[in-house]
């Protein structure tokens, strides 16, 4: 039930069927009212005004930066790209050169192992270039007048 809870969007209203719930289950209640008594507190201002210059920022930032690493992605989006293409034009390459010494069940081996070799790369790509990729399908949901105020229909 909570799952169910956790997927409504902000101020939607609960269905019958869960409300009948949060007044039977004392353990659902809780944690509902503790959910909206958190959202509450996140939602409203610092009461603490700390002046940016202060040196238990810079102390703080610095515990984050040696405890907490930024995991950036070692290899570029550059040299994933160009060596797809690579792997692409020397696997055609190869499989030119060998088309004419080559039986037919070999060339069905070869093609079908170029084409596990091209999904799984572009696999790898898409895994480990996650955060990318979200955040374009983010952009894209947004819309590109969104946030200038336009509405577009």
């Amino acid at each position: 039930m909570m799952d169910r809870y956790l997927r409504l969007d902000k101020n939607q209203r609960l269905p019958f069927i869960m409300t009948l719930h949060l007044l039977a289950c004392r353990k659902c209640r809780t944690q509902v009212r503790l959910l909206s008594l958190a959202e509450k507190v996140a939602a409203g201002p610092l009461k603490i005004p700390v002046p940016l210059d202060d040196t238990t920022i810079t102390a703080v930032l610095k515990q984050i930066g040696t405890t907490y690493p930024a995991t950036r992605n070692p290899i570029s989006l550059e040299k994933w790209i160009v060596s797809g293409i690579l792997m692409i034009v020397f696997l055609l390459i190869f499989g030119v050169i060998t088309n004419n010494a080559s039986s037919q069940e070999l060339l069905i081996a070869f093609y079908l192992m170029f084409a596990v070799l091209v999904t799984g790369y572009c696999a790898l790509f898409i895994g480990c270039n996650m955060d990318f990729f979200v955040k374009k399908i983010e952009t894209f949901k947004s819309g590109p007048y969104e946030h200038s105020g336009f509405l577009v229909h």
